[in-house]
C-alpha cells in the first residue's frame, strides 16, 4: 500500500469517526448513518462535511497527534458548526467561506481547551462547538450578504425531493401513528444532536444506537425518561422539548456518564437518574439567559454537568470499586464494562500499587483486621503475622525462649519500593509473656511509597535492622528480623498500611497486591485481597524461565507454528506458519499483533504476574488462542497453585444471547467464562527442565457449564512455548518461539 493510500485511508477514517464520534463512539456503522443523516437537509449535510474535513486537513497538517485524529477527537466539534451553520442559512458561496473559517476557529478552540481542561484530566466535551456556533449567531445580524434558510418550514417538500411520494408517505405514516408525545420528542431530540427537525431522523439514529451499542440505547432512554418525569414532577411543560430542541442534553449526559467517561454499573446508572433533574434546572435557566442574546443554550447544559461530576470526581480521596472512570477508552460501553469487570480485580484504581507480603516462605495470620486483643477503633486495619508447624503451634518445646519461636529471627522485607523514613533498632526484645507499654510498637521501620501510602513494620528483634532513615530500598529488600519487642508478648511482625508518616499513625484499609493462600489442596493465587485470620499466606517465588519466556520485548518477533486436528474447516483454517510482532501503541502498552491477520493482543507484566488485558480481532486466530490460555500465569509459584480469573463475555460470547446480556449487563451478567490455571506438583513441573501447566476455560450461562477447553502449556528452557487446547473434538496445537532462535 503506497504512502498516498495510507494518508487517503486515515483521513477518511478520521471523517467517519469525527461523525460517530458525537456519540463517543467509533462504529463506522453509526458514522454512515449519521452522515446520511445529515444530508436530510442538504445544506446541513454539506456544511458539515466541509466543516469536518476542514478541521482534519489542518490536525493533520499542523503535526498533531495522528492516533487522535483518526479517532475525530479535533473534527466533531468543528462538524457540529458546519452542521448548525448549514442549516441556517442558504447555501451559497459566501456560507462555504464561513463554514470554513468558523472551522478554522473551532479547531484552534479545541486546541485551547485540550489544554486547559487535559491539565485536570477532564475532556472539552462539544465546549469548542458552543464559542464556535455562538460566534457565528451573535454575529448573524450583521451578516448581511447571507441568506436565512427556509429549510424546514416545508417539510413534506423537502422529502419528496429525497424520495419521491413513497417517502413522504412513509414519514406520514410514523407521523400519524406514533402519537405518543413521549415518543415523539424523545425521536426529535435525537434528531436535534444533528440539527434535524423532523421525525425520521430521530429513529434512525435510535436505531443505530441499538445496532451499535445496546448498553448506549438503554442510556439515552433512561436519561430522557428520567427527564421527563422531572419536568412532570415539578410542573414544567414538557411539550417544549419538542420546539426547542434541546432534549439531547438529557441523552448526551446519561450516555456520557452512564456508559463512556464511567465504567457502566448499577451505581453509575443510579447517578444518571440522580443527576438528571439538575441537567433539566440548569436547562430550564440557560434558556431564559440565552433568550435574551437571541441564541439558543445547545449542548451548555450538558457540558456543564458532566465536567462537574467528572471533575468532583478525580478529588476524591479514595476510588470506590463500584463508581469508576475507564481508565482506557474502548469505544465502546459494553466493551468497557466486559473488560473492566475483570480487570478491576487485576487493577483496581482504588489500590493503584501492588504491595507484597513482608516476610519470605509460609506465615500465618495470628489476628488480623478489627482483632480479638488489638487492632481496634483507627487502627483496626493491620495484621500479626507468625510461623506455626504443621500442628498450628508457633513455638516448639515450652515457648519460653525467644529461639522457640518459628518467626523470631525470620527476614522482614519492604513490601513496595521506597524510602525508609523512620527506623528505630534500640529496644530490647521482651521477655516471653512480658510486654513494654511504653514504647509499645517496638524496633519500627516505616518505609514511604509516595505522599499518600506508608507501610510500618512493627515489633522487630533488638538491633536487627539492616537499614537507616534515608535509606531507598527496592520490594523485597531485607529491612531487619522478626522480634518481641513493645507491646508483643510472644515473638509476631506487626503490619499495616498508613497514610501518614508517624509511629502511631491510624492505619489505612488496603490490601496486598498478589499472595498466594494455602489451601486443602495447595494454592490458590488472590490479587488484591485482605488476608482473614488462620489463613496462611506466602509470597510466590519468581522463576526465572517462566519469566523470561514471557517477557515480550518491544521490536521482538515472533515464529508460530499452528496445527489442527478438526472436522471443522473453520478451524483447519488456522493451520500454518505466522509471524507476530510486539509493539507498543500511544499509552505506551505492549501488545502482540499477528502481521498477517492484524489481530492484537494486549499485555501486562509487572514482574509478578503477566496478564493478557485486551483482544481484538477474528476468533479463529492462534492470537486468539494465545491469549485465552496465557490469560493470567503468574512469574512466581509454588507446585499445586491454582489461578482463577474471569475472562470477558465477549470474547467467547455471541448471536442473540450477547445480545440479550448486552442490555442487562450494567445490572446482572448471567455469561460467564471462568479461567483457572493449574500448576502441576513439583515433580512434573519442572520435568526435563520444561515448565508445565494445564488451564480449564469453561463458559457458563446463569452458573451452568455450556462448553469446556481442557489446555496443556508446556515452556521449554529455551523459551519455547507449546500449547495444546482439546475442545468439541477438536485439538489446537501452538508452537510459539523468538524467531531469531
Amino acid at each position: 500500500m503506497s504512502v498516498p493510500t495510507i494518508i487517503k485511508k486515515e483521513i477518511v477514517q478520521s471523517v467517519l469517526n469525527s461523525y460517530s464520534q458525537i456519540f463517543f463512539s467509533s462504529s463506522k456503522l453509526l458514522a454512515f448513518s449519521l452522515i446520511i443523516i445529515s444530508f436530510f437537509d442538504y445544506g446541513a449535510g454539506i456544511g458539515g462535511l466541509l466543516a469536518v474535513i476542514v478541521a482534519n486537513s489542518l490536525a493533520w497538517g499542523l503535526g498533531y497527534n495522528k492516533y487522535l485524529v483518526g479517532t475525530g477527537f479535533y473534527g466533531y466539534n468543528a462538524l457540529l458548526v458546519g452542521l448548525g451553520i448549514g442549516l441556517f442559512y442558504q447555501p451559497s458561496i459566501e456560507v462555504y467561506v464561513l463554514i470554513i473559517i468558523a472551522a478554522i476557529l473551532t479547531f484552534f478552540i479545541t486546541i485551547v481547551f485540550q489544554g486547559v481542561l487535559g491539565k485536570y484530566g477532564l475532556p472539552f466535551l462539544s465546549i469548542p462547538f458552543l464559542f464556535g456556533i455562538w460566534i457565528v449567531a451573535l454575529s448573524g445580524g450583521e451578516l448581511s450578504a447571507l441568506n436565512m434558510s427556509e429549510r424546514g418550514i416545508f417539510t413534506y417538500n423537502e422529502l419528496y425531493s429525497i424520495g419521491g411520494q413513497n417517502f413522504v408517505n412513509f414519514y406520514d405514516f410514523l407521523e400519524n401513528n406514533i402519537r405518543s408525545s413521549f415518543i415523539q420528542i424523545y425521536f426529535r431530540s435525537l434528531g436535534a444532536i444533528f440539527f434535524q427537525t423532523h421525525l425520521l431522523a430521530g429513529i434512525i439514529i435510535a436505531v443505530g444506537l441499538l445496532f451499535y451499542s445496546r448498553i448506549t440505547f438503554v442510556l439515552s432512554l433512561l436519561g430522557f425518561t428520567t427527564a421527563y418525569l422531572f419536568y412532570n414532577l415539578v410542573g414544567i411543560e414538557f411539550n417544549s422539548l419538542g420546539y426547542t430542541f434541546i432534549g439531547f442534553n438529557y441523552i448526551l449526559t446519561a450516555i456520557a456518564l452512564g456508559g463512556y467517561y464511567l465504567v457502566p454499573g448499577r451505581i453509575s446508572f443510579g447517578w444518571i437518574i440522580i443527576l438528571l433533574p439538575a441537567v433539566v434546572l440548569i436547562t430550564t435557566s440557560t434558556q431564559q439567559i440565552f433568550l435574551l442574546l437571541k441564541v439558543s443554550a445547545y449542548s451548555l447544559p450538558f457540558n456543564i454537568v458532566v465536567l462537574m461530576f467528572l471533575y468532583a470526581l478525580k478529588l476524591r480521596e479514595k476510588r470506590p470499586r463500584k463508581l469508576l472512570e475507564t481508565p482506557v477508552q474502548l469505544g465502546k460501553p459494553e466493551k468497557n464494562l466486559y473488560l473492566y469487570s475483570g480487570n478491576l480485580k487485576r487493577f483496581p484504581a482504588a489500590y493503584p500499587v501492588s504491595a507484597t507480603l513482608p516476610f519470605f516462605g509460609e506465615w500465618t495470620v495470628s489476628q488480623g483486621h478489627s482483632g480479638e486483643h488489638t487492632h481496634k477503633g483507627a487502627w483496626k486495619h493491620a495484621w500479626d503475622f507468625v510461623v506455626t508447624d504443621r500442628n498450628g503451634k508457633q513455638f516448639k518445646g515450652s515457648g519460653d525462649y525467644h529461639e522457640d519461636y518459628f518467626c523470631f529471627g525470620k527476614a522482614v522485607v519492604a513490601p513496595f519500593d521506597g524510602t525508609i523514613i523512620e527506623a528505630v533498632n534500640h529496644i530490647a526484645d521482651n521477655t516471653i509473656g512480658d510486654v513494654n507499654t511504653k514504647e509499645n510498637w517496638g524496633n519500627t521501620v516505616i518505609v514511604k511509597h509516595n505522599d499518600y501510602l506508608y507501610a510500618k513494620l512493627s515489633h522487630l528483634k533488638y538491633h536487627s535492622l539492616e537499614v537507616k532513615v534515608g535509606d531507598a530500598v527496592k520490594k523485597g529488600q531485607l529491612l531487619g528480623r522478626c522480634g518481641n519487642t513493645g507491646r508483643s508478648p510472644y515473638p509476631h511482625l506487626h503490619f499495616q498500611f498508613q497514610v501518614t508518616p508517624y509511629i502511631g499513625s491510624v492505619t489505612l484499609d488496603y490490601p496486598f497486591g498478589n499472595f498466594l493462600l494455602k489451601e486443602q489442596n495447595g494454592f490458590s493465587l488472590k490479587n488484591f485481597e485482605f488476608p482473614q485470620k488462620d489463613d496462611i499466606v506466602v509470597n510466590p517465588t519468581k522463576n526465572d524461565s517462566l519469566a523470561k519466556a514471557l517477557h515480550f520485548i518491544p521490536g521482538q518477533r515472533l515464529k508460530v507454528e499452528v496445527e489442527v486436528d478438526s472436522e471443522s474447516k473453520k478451524w483447519r483454517k488456522m493451520a500454518g506458519e505466522y509471524s507476530w510482532l510486539v509493539q507498543t501503541d500511544v499509552y505506551n502498552t505492549s501488545f502482540i499483533q499477528c502481521e498477517k491477520e492484524g489481530a492484537v493482543a494486549y499485555l501486562h507484566n509487572n514482574n509478578e504476574l503477566h496478564y493478557f488485558t485486551n483482544y481484538v480481532g477474528k476468533k479463529y486466530s492462534a492470537l486468539f488462542w494465545f491469549y485465552t490460555v496465557l490469560f493470567k500465569v503468574p512469574l512466581g509459584f509454588l507446585p499445586n497453585s491454582k489461578i482463577s480469573d474471569s475472562i470477558p463475555i465477549n470474547m467467547m460470547f455471541g448471536g442473540l444471547l450477547k445480545v440479550l446480556q448486552d442490555f442487562v449487563a450494567p445490572l446482572y451478567l448471567f455469561l460467564n467464562i471462568d479461567y483457572q490455571l493449574l500448576l502441576k506438583d513439583a515433580g512434573d513441573i519442572l520435568s526435563s527442565g520444561d515448565i508445565e501447566m494445564n488451564a480449564e476455560i469453561s463458559k457458563r450461562i446463569f452458573g451452568k457449564t455450556v462448553n469446556a477447553y481442557e489446555v496443556e502449556i508446556k515452556i521449554t528452557p529455551e523459551n519455547v512455548i507449546e500449547i495444546s487446547v482439546i475442545f468439541n473434538k477438536a485439538k489446537i496445537k501452538i508452537k510459539c518461539q523468538n524467531e531469531l532462535d
